[in-house]
């Protein structure tokens, strides 16, 4: 018995609520209180018990009306004091589980999907792998193949798989009688486990395979030629269908996942599918104008930089990005103008910029200096 603990406190339902509330609420405790989902766990386990204790009371209407009118001892009679009287086939096909059941570890297998035992001989698609490899930024622009080279289980030939020696065979499971599951308690309370001799495949090995070592795999080292397409950015992954690990029991390959690591480069970088460069300029460039090269991915282009340049200015060069791997169009390249200060100046380069610093006290518009001295003028005037 649940004790003095109301069952409607332990389904977590309101004493009004509907047989369908209350069936909903028992599948998710149940679940959640399942000692298949919590081994070990001996609170869990009573939880469980009591759980299903108040479902088998709350699922039947005529027992229902006997508790919430006498409470729990009122059902003494016919419920019992221990769980003697739970017959959790007819709880479980009152909660729209189906019947037929024979024990606990069955009802589960239904409830779960877990169909144990009986799906471990299925076909089963082996494991992903995952690779790298690395390529320059110039190839990440313009797509490139690379040959790449890995390891890989694949099927022993030798015993097809089975990882057993030629001439013998695998036989049922002394432990489990080829079930696959070891099942420990006693009455429907039993909890079902994988068995520990064939690990839940319900067979064994008489004489395991000397190549494969009873494993049914060989190492093998695979190389693959991989297309990388242009526009693929550093971290990017490409899928490789069919060149994973060998499958189970004849089930297909798992999939290689090839990452991509890109080189930064040092001219260019890279934002998205945009690209910019930096490219230094002199004053008298800035000032008066002129005619620059800008690189880009393809080769250089001729650009006009207008006179009354500011320093950091970008140039944008429509589509000379990255295509996008996708094939969604083209970024576009920026030119960032640095304006570059000489360090070491000859006499007659300092004598003319003396000169230059006389002209500069003439000039009237400087918008940038009067922005500046605006912003002074309101911070200490605070």
């Amino acid at each position: 018995m649940a004790g003095n603990q109301d069952y409607y406190e332990l389904l977590g339902v309101a004493k009004t609520a509907a047989p369908e509330e209350i069936k909903k609420a028992y599948k998710k405790m149940a679940m959640k209180y399942h000692p298949d989902r919590n081994p070990g766990d001996k609170d869990a386990l009573e939880k469980f018990k009591k759980i299903n204790e108040a479902y088998e009371v709350l699922s039947n209407p005529e027992k229902r009306q006997i508790y919430d009118q006498y409470g729990a001892d009122g059902l003494k009679g016919g419920f019992g004091a221990g769980a003697d009287g739970v017959d959790l086939s007819d709880i479980f096909k009152n909660a729209g589980f189906g019947g037929g059941f024979s024990n606990l570890g069955d009802i589960f297998d239904s409830m779960f999907g877990g169909g144990r035992g009986r799906a471990r001989n299925m076909p089963q698609q082996g494991t992903d792998l995952v690779s790298k490899i690395v390529i320059t930024f110039q190839e990440s622009y313009t797509g490139v193949s690379k040959e790449l080279s890995f390891n890989r289980s694949s099927t022993c030939h030798f015993c097809n798989g089975t990882g057993a020696e030629p001439g013998s065979s695998r036989k049922a499971c002394p432990t489990c009688k080829g079930t696959g599951q070891f099942r420990s308690g006693n009455g429907f309370f039993s909890i079902s486990q994988p068995c520990p001799t064939c690990h839940g495949e319900g067979t064994i090995i008489e004489k395991p395979c000397t190549h494969c070592r009873g494993t049914g795999f060989l190492k093998e080292t695979k190389k693959l030629e991989v297309k990388v397409p242009a526009g693929i950015a550093d971290g990017m992954q490409i899928r490789e269908s069919g060149e994973g690990n060998s499958g189970l029991n004849g089930g297909p390959r798992g999939n290689l996942y090839v990452e991509v690591k890109v080189r930064n480069d040092e001219l260019f970088v890279r934002e998205g599918n945009d690209i910019s460069v930096e490219i230094p300029i002199t004053y008298s460039q800035a000032a008066l104008g002129d005619k620059i090269e800008i690189p880009t991915m393809d080769g250089t282009v001729e650009r006009t930089l207008p006179a009354g340049t500011q320093p950091n200015t970008k140039m944008r060069l429509k589509e000379k990005g990255f295509p996008d791997v996708h094939g969604r169009g083209r970024g576009d390249l920026y030119a960032i103008l640095k304006l570059e200060v000489p360090k070491n100046l000859s006499d007659g380069h300092k004598e003319a910029i003396m000169k230059l610093k006389e002209f500069e006290k003439e000039i009237k518009e400087r918008p940038t200096l009067k922005d500046y001295l605006d912003k002074i003028k309101k911070w200490f005037n605070k």
